[in-house]
């Protein structure tokens, strides 16, 4: 989960001075290594979460209800960041979302009812929150936006790894009933959130918050007149990530193979931002986003032969492969269609972020009683055919803007 904020100059939400070279890299280092630890542990407790949950009497209900709690608190808190950042900087807001992150970490061992775990889950979510709006901020300060497809695949390749280290473990660990060390190690996880926090700049001073948050009604016209031309990634980008919160809470408790699933899902992730990153800039957006929308799809249906691991293997690879290149592509069209102006990129990252989380808390939290109903053989292919009909709606509405504008230049 990436995002972008405009900090140029007079943007008055706390401006980040020029950076030397060195203290360039080590910015983009400490966000790569925040980056890392914070997906590392939400991929390593997206796995083992839901079977604790079990265990402890929730049922699939209950299991992604934690989840959702999580995306749900995520959701609340993203809003305010700008407020936050303003206030703290980005140095010490990534720091906090590192503790709120990594303390519950080292209570979950001691509970088992499902509402301590709903609340210790909240104070996850409100960590996760800050931090996937602070962790990447710097990748649109410090690169220009021809080139801005491939640092965000890059910092995706990265946000990848750690869910190819932290998915199939949080998994493994959880068939072990080794709670209490997938919990330690999501708390260590945090800790470098914590560490690449101080690779950040200091902040300038405390600035006055900026943007949609202020100014009434004349603010929320500016905002809704951003978001609206972004509106039909933004669908497509909420219709994916459900479709990962679908596959990532429910194969575990429906695929024998759900181990070697996930982590070829996360692999072939890996290799998709990269690749994905150079075609976007290269190609730009739109021409990415749609056979890579089809080939999530594609995947997402395959979730339903949980009892043929070839094929769910087979599968899960097109998902990673497919979702992998929806994030970095709807991620640009956003940007792009917020433009370069201050305030714009805020709006455009904010609400992304908001559709990556709430598309997640949405699989996960549907996804139960559809399971529960149906089986595999529904919950899946149903998720698959959300997206695809996303997908159709995101072309029509491009088509008739396409229309208007004809013969000014617009995204390739």
């Amino acid at each position: 989960m990436t995002v972008v904020r405009d900090r140029g100059r007079g943007s008055g939400q706390g401006e980040v001075p020029a950076l030397s070279a060195g203290r360039r890299r080590a910015a983009v280092a400490g966000a790569l290594i925040a980056a890392f630890g914070g997906f590392a542990g939400f991929n390593l407790l997206l796995g083992a979460m839901p079977a604790y949950a079990v265990r402890s009497g929730a049922g699939p209900s209950g299991a992604g209800a934690l989840t959702a709690t999580m995306m749900a608190a995520t959701l609340v808190v993203q809003p305010f960041t700008p407020w936050l950042f303003a206030r703290l900087g980005q140095r010490h807001s990534l720091a906090l979302s590192g503790a709120l992150l990594g303390l519950p970490c080292l209570v979950l061992p001691a509970v088992s009812t499902l509402p301590v775990l709903t609340g210790l889950v909240a104070v996850r979510g409100l960590g996760f929150g800050v931090f996937v709006v602070a962790g990447v901020t710097l990748t649109a300060e410090l690169f220009p936006s021809g080139s801005r497809g491939r640092a965000i695949g890059w910092y995706g390749a990265v946000v990848g790894v750690a869910g190819v280290l932290g998915a199939p473990l949080g998994v493994a660990l959880a068939r072990r009933e080794a709670y209490p060390v997938a919990f330690a190690l999501a708390a260590g996880t945090a800790a470098l959130v914590l560490a690449g926090s101080f690779g950040l700049p200091r902040a300038a001073g405390p600035a006055r918050p900026a943007g949609p948050r202020s100014g009434g009604p004349h603010a929320v016209r500016g905002t809704w007149r951003l978001l609206r031309p972004m509106t039909g990634p933004l669908l497509v980008e909420t219709a994916s990530t459900t479709a990962y919160g679908v596959l990532f809470t429910f194969l575990p408790l429906t695929a024998s193979a759900a181990p070697r699933a996930l982590l070829a899902a996360q692999a072939a992730t890996v290799l998709s931002r990269l690749g994905a990153g150079w075609l976007i800039d290269r190609y730009g957006g739109r021409p990415v986003l749609l056979p890579a929308a089809l080939v999530t799809a594609l995947g997402t249906a395959a979730g339903a032969a949980s009892g043929v691991p070839a094929l769910l293997l087979t599968g899960a690879a097109l998902f990673g492969a497919g979702f992998g290149a929806v994030q970095s592509a709807t991620l640009v069209l956003a940007l792009r269609a917020a433009g370069d102006r201050p305030g714009g990129l805020g709006v455009a990252g904010v609400a992304w972020n908001i559709a990556f989380d709430g598309g997640t808390g949405i699989g996960s939290l549907a996804g139960g009683p559809l399971l529960s109903l149906g089986g595999p053989s529904a919950l899946f292919p149903a998720t698959a055919a959300v997206l695809v009909v996303l997908l159709l709606l995101d072309l029509c509405t491009a088509h008739r803007t396409d229309s208007r504008n004809f013969g000014s230049p617009g995204e390739k």
